[in-house]
């Protein structure tokens, strides 16, 4: 029996979609729905995953019941044990586990809760570290009726390893009011979390701050406590904190003071819109253990907006509140901003 060229072309077609499948990773999701393509990487709570029909798109991996890959992965616990191998599709495979078949023809039974990374950049494993930050820029400068000038400077670096994470900042803001000075105050902050397990991490922060306008010559803290990271990616951060901390106070003219203090803070952003904004809020409040009209709190609010792969503008409302400030003071500092930025 003689066979067409027709049918000899449809068998061969059907043989190279055959091949193309069962060299291709799978993901079989909660819902039912099975993704064809290939696995990129895992670093938060979302893994990158190839497809033909959609290009790279990321999959929240608690909606993962099982997966299987074409070639083998780096693969990295939450204990930091790193194993190499391909998940392989058993039989007998539960939903929220995965076969893992190492190189040496063996097989690894692991909970998909277990993994935390999968082909992690090289920063977060064996000893190296990710270094991301950014500088903003603001100001304004006016002559002839009005002749006002003021920048706004704030920058942030942060250092990660897989179990260590070093934070630096400061802020810096100066105006005038033809030749006279309206607003004249900087802080910079330092902090070190040790991550204990893969959310739970211990912190240490200090902070210095002047204000001449608060009548503040030098405020002090140095504090520490233990923190939750609910959310940790490029795409949605999100921390809390809480601890103790000690509050020193110097003046230019109202008595000093210091204190043991309380305190707690948030950290947040996500992007938005397909990455076309960034929202972000942050806040750390420092209360006294003796009077709780003594307590600071520090906000800002506000999106950025990138221009560039670097390059982003950002509006953002910084709010300061003082429940004890030195007499003819106001409580609260609010300020309204708008500055450019560079990030890496």
């Amino acid at each position: 029996m003689q066979v067409s060229a027709h049918a000899k072309a449809m068998v061969s077609a059907s043989l190279i979609l055959l091949s193309c499948h069962a060299q291709a990773d799978q993901l079989r999701l909660k819902n039912g729905d099975v993704l064809t393509g290939e696995v990129l990487k895992k670093e938060g709570d979302t893994v990158e995953f190839r497809t033909a029909y959609a290009g790279v798109i990321k999959v929240v991996w608690a909606e993962i019941s099982s997966l299987d890959s074409a070639k083998a992965l780096d693969i990295v616990l939450n204990d930091k044990e790193r194993v190499e191998g391909a998940f392989v599709n058993l039989d007998d495979v539960e939903d929220g586990r995965a076969w893992i078949k190492l190189e040496n023809e063996q097989y690894r039974d692991i909970e998909l809760a277990e993994l935390r990374y999968i082909n992690p950049s090289p920063e977060l494993v064996r000893g190296g570290y990710k270094w991301t930050g950014r500088i903003n820029v603001g100001g304004t400068w006016t002559q002839g009726n009005s002749e006002t000038q003021a920048l706004r400077l704030d920058t942030e670096t942060i250092i990660r390893t897989l179990q260590n994470r070093y934070t630096a900042g400061a802020i810096f803001n100066r105006a005038e009011d033809r030749g006279n000075s309206t607003q004249f105050n900087s802080r910079g902050y330092a902090k070190y979390d040790h991550f204990w397990s893969r959310r739970w991490y211990a912190y240490g922060v200090t902070s210095l701050e002047q204000d001449r306008f608060r009548d503040l010559q030098l405020l002090t803290t140095i504090g520490g406590g233990s923190g939750y990271q609910m959310y940790e990616s490029p795409n949605l951060n999100l921390s809390l904190e809480g601890g103790l901390a000690y509050v020193s106070e110097r003046h230019y003219t109202d008595p000093d003071k210091s204190y043991a203090a309380l305190r707690w803070a948030v950290k947040y952003d996500q992007k938005l819109l397909n990455g076309f904004t960034q929202f972000f809020h942050e806040h750390e409040a420092l209360m006294s253990l003796e009077e709780t009209r003594d307590m600071l709190i520090y906000a800002k609010t506000g999106f950025r907006f990138p221009l560039t792969e670097r390059l982003n503008a950002s509006t953002q409302w910084n709010v300061t509140w003082d429940g004890s400030p030195t007499p003819g003071r106001k409580e609260i500092d609010s300020t309204l901003l708008f500055s450019a930025g560079y990030a890496w």
